[in-house]
């Protein structure tokens, strides 16, 4: 069944009084992401103003072209009947809706949109209590609020909440003046990203933009300071840059004079009308066949240091393309750096583009994870709604401001395990990439916010994996939250990140310990320092997409919640899940598809595994820190559940929130000395003494393609064991792959009860040691599941043991099945039957 919609939001806009493709564009990526976020967008024009530029003379019907204008549009993106024109400029006439349907849809909206700020609030707007003012162009009312105007007081006063392009308003070198009045929050361009993309290569041809030249009004003082809004002033101060750059860069100019016009091309612009770009498509064309964009800002926006950025800029970043624009103080709340570049002056500005054009195919990816990082549909208008206290389908997080910190193509997928390795290119990426440095596009926390939600990680061990984690989680979660590290004496190296992380980012405090305290220690250092009323522990070998904490947060908000687990994509519990995913691009898709197909969903689990776990802090306060008896880890999660079961408070899986976790990123390290398996022994039994009670292996959901892959490896079990024939099965404790027909099928390795051991084999001395003993005791087959092929690469020396005792008699992609040397000729004698050997040949 499809989500139920969660109300109607209205958008009030200008597009029938400047219908050019820029600010239709801008106006439909509100619509579309608002539908998307599960509500029913429509769109109103009361703007009083004549629709003028679509008139071809005077005796035009205004009202009428403006209503088919408008019309087209919303057909044209699926939102036929969702609007209204009200002529106020003329008769007062509402096409579109009906006068009556206008009304009910202004009293019943969850939200009216005053978009630009471009219309006049009417009574029947600001009744709810729910119409909200949102800027694209800062500065000239912050000026007049300063000045003591009071028009603009009285406009602002019917809104509700307010928001601004402006988003470095807060930072202390933004020189525009702060309203005592009115809080303004900072928001930016949505994008729909789909609606964008665009053919993988960066095309051999122009950086471009699209402006208008000379618009010599709006001009502002401030303080006796006179600050300009027309563009050719500061298009002007970078003439040099095509003949410095030797790059083609080609203006698209609305207002461009003879005069003007020849000075640029006399400097090596090429220059172009705005009219060819006539309609919405041969826009986004113009962007997408383009190089770049390389642009400048308004006066206003570059010596005020507003953060304001371009609505058009966003289309380009989201087509994949990198954009070089002139520093206004986005890089403050935007990453600069690879995909997005500020400048300030021409040899910064040459410097960008040389950038570009040195790894274009670089740049360009880099340009898309800005893009769906920081202007995603659902990535702003959630954060939007989140400020109102409204709801959202939101697949993905608007707090985060920062892009994913490593390319979309890093690979995921490990080259052994146990101890887990990852592939070269991704070591190589996470070490060659530069330590964090305190510069102006790193997040900080507002001073005016309390904490929101605690991330406490421990770390110890090898530099990949924490950077991986601490680079994705800074990327991935708000402001307003804070990340609690929590070292166990890590190597110099490690050492070195996190000092230069904690110096970056405000959000990052770092305690380090002398020594090895051991999981659950650790774990408590970090929960006797949070400030959230959300806490999360998660361990540093895992990945996090956007998103992730702004729905655990929601989850753990249920008072019935006890401890929230994310989804992933390993372990032996509920929280495993399908996956098919090999790229952290893939992975970020994969979490946002899921997060929209289970919006708001979770199940209940018998455990929550502290990989990725969530609680409010007064379950803390109530359930107490972790039982440190478990000393390094393992069982620490399982004692926990239990202790806030016993309170009174549910154990859930949330079904929309997924997190990466390679698993075993640092105790996997200990499965070769056997180490990992003592640790294992020690602790179930301290958990088993503690609780008076046998311990359970974590139960695995139901998984069709597992359910399929283990009823492919019966058959071939079947196929190559004769009927009472003995099989051990190397498993993780899978009762499911013991389920052969006539067959008798152990776990292996098992412990004395005859159950899984519940961990692997140290060394292959101790496998072979093992089979020989099992073999005694009367198995003579031994089957490899497909997941358990791994055996074969980790245990160094398995593979010839095998081929020295044992003969392969069944293999296909579900597994491998091996028959003991010697127990042939046994079988045949005793049951006179043959049975399949590789490929389905008769075995001899």
């Amino acid at each position: 069944m499809s989500a139920p919609r969660l109300g109607r939001i209205v958008v009030l806009g200008m597009m029938s009084k400047i219908p050019v493709p820029g600010v239709v564009w801008q106006t439909v990526h509100y619509l579309l992401g608002l539908e998307r976020l599960g509500y029913d967008a429509y769109y109103v024009e009361a703007h009083a103003r004549t629709p003028s530029m679509l008139m071809a003379d005077e005796d035009d019907d205004s009202s009428a072209l403006a209503a088919a204008f408008i019309a087209g549009v919303m057909d044209r993106f699926g939102l036929t009947g969702r609007w209204a024109f009200h002529a106020l400029h003329e008769d007062g006439r509402c096409y579109g809706l009906s006068d009556g349907e206008l009304a009910r849809l202004y009293r019943d909206a969850a939200l009216v949109i005053n978009l630009h700020g471009g219309t006049e609030p009417l009574p029947e707007h600001a009744s709810s209590g729910r119409l909200v003012y949102l800027e694209t162009d800062p500065v000239e009312l912050q000026i007049e609020l300063h000045d003591g105007r009071p028009g603009t007081r009285e406009f602002l006063e019917p809104h509700s909440a307010f928001f601004t392009f402006a988003e470095n308003l807060d930072s202390a070198d933004c020189l525009l003046p702060r309203s005592e009045l009115f809080t303004f929050w900072p928001t930016r361009q949505p994008v729909v990203m789909d609606l964008w993309d665009a053919p993988p290569p960066l095309p051999p041809t122009a950086f471009t933009t699209i402006a208008s030249w000379h618009q010599p009004w709006r001009e502002v003082l401030l303080d006796g300071e006179r600050y300009f809004w027309s563009k050719d002033r500061e298009f002007l101060r970078f003439l040099g840059v095509p003949r410095r750059t030797g790059q083609p860069i080609e203006l698209t100019l609305a207002g461009c004079d003879a005069g003007s016009r020849r000075l640029l091309e006399d400097h090596g612009w090429e220059v172009r009308d705005a009219s060819a770009l006539g309609d919405i498509d041969a826009y986004r064309s113009y962007i997408q066949g383009s190089r770049g964009e390389f642009t400048v800002a308004k006066d206003q926006n570059v010596r005020l240091r507003t953060g304001w950025f371009s609505d058009r800029s966003a289309t380009y970043l989201a087509s994949g393309r990198p954009v070089v624009m002139q520093d206004t103080g986005f890089g403050n709340v935007l990453p600069t750096g690879a995909g997005l570049f500020a400048y300030s002056d021409v040899d910064e500005a040459v410097d960008a583009i040389d950038r570009v054009n040195a790894d274009p195919a670089a740049a360009c990816r880099a340009a898309t994870d800005v893009a769906r990082s920081c202007f995603d549909s659902s990535v702003v208008l959630a954060d939007l709604l989140q400020r109102v206290g409204l709801p959202s389908g939101s697949a993905r997080t608007a707090s985060r401001v920062e892009a994913l910190p490593f390319r979309s193509d890093l690979s995921l997928v490990p080259r052994s395990k146990r101890p887990m390795r990852l592939a070269h290119d991704t070591v190589r990426a996470v070490h060659d990439k530069e330590l964090p440095v305190p510069t102006s596009s790193r997040c900080h926390r507002s001073s005016r916010q309390p904490v929101r939600a605690s991330v406490v990680v421990v770390s110890f061990g090898d530099l990949v994996w924490t950077r991986l984690c601490l680079d994705t989680v800074a990327a991935t979660v708000g402001g307003d939250d804070e990340i609690i590290v929590v070292d166990n004496a890590s190597d110099a190296g490690v050492l070195r990140y996190l000092e230069a992380l904690s110096r970056a980012d405000a959000r990052v405090r770092v305690v380090g310990n002398d020594a090895n305290l051991g999981f659950a220690r650790a774990v408590n250092v970090g929960l006797g320092l949070v400030a959230g009323e959300v806490v999360v522990l998660l361990n540093n070998d895992t990945v996090t997409p956007a998103g992730w904490l702004d729905r655990l947060s929601d989850q753990v908000a249920d008072s019935a919640a006890g401890l929230v687990s994310a989804t992933t994509n390993t372990g032996l519990g509920p929280e495993r899940i399908d996956t098919s995913y090999r790229t952290l691009g893939e992975m970020t898709s994969f979490a946002d598809e899921r997060a929209r197909t289970f919006r708001g969903g979770w199940v209940r689990v018998p455990k929550v595994t502290f990989f990725c776990c969530a609680f409010r802090r007064s379950v803390l306060e109530a359930v107490g820190p972790l039982d440190e008896r478990f000393e390094v880890g393992m069982f620490e999660d399982d004692d926990y559940s239990r202790r806030v079961q016993l309170a009174g408070l549910e154990l859930r899986c949330a079904e929309d929130v997924f997190v990466h976790h390679f698993g075993e990123g640092t105790l996997g390290s200990l499965v070769a000395s056997g180490e990992h398996a003592e640790i294992f022994r020690a602790n179930r039994r301290r958990f088993e003494e503690k609780w008076h009670t046998a311990w359970e292996q974590h139960e695995r959901r139901p998984s069709a393609a597992y359910a399929d892959l283990v009823a492919r490896f019966l058959r071939l079990a079947e196929r190559a064991v004769p009927p009472g024939g003995e099989v051990l099965v190397v498993s993780r404790g899978d009762d499911q792959l013991l389920e052969t027909t006539g067959r008798v099928a152990r776990h292996f390795p098992a412990g004395p009860d005859g159950q899984w051991a519940g961990f692997h084999p140290g060394t292959t001395s101790d496998v072979t040691y093992a089979l020989e003993a099992e073999h005694r005791r009367g198995a003579g087959f031994l089957a490899f599941p497909e997941t358990a092929r791994w055996w074969l690469d980790h245990y160094g020396g398995l593979a010839a043991f095998l081929e020295t005792r044992y003969e392969l008699v069944g293999a296909d992609d579900a597994g491998l099945v091996f028959e003991w040397k010697g127990a042939q000729a046994r079988a045949h004698a005793t049951t006179g039957m043959s049975h399949r050997a590789v490929g389905g040949d008769e075995d001899p």
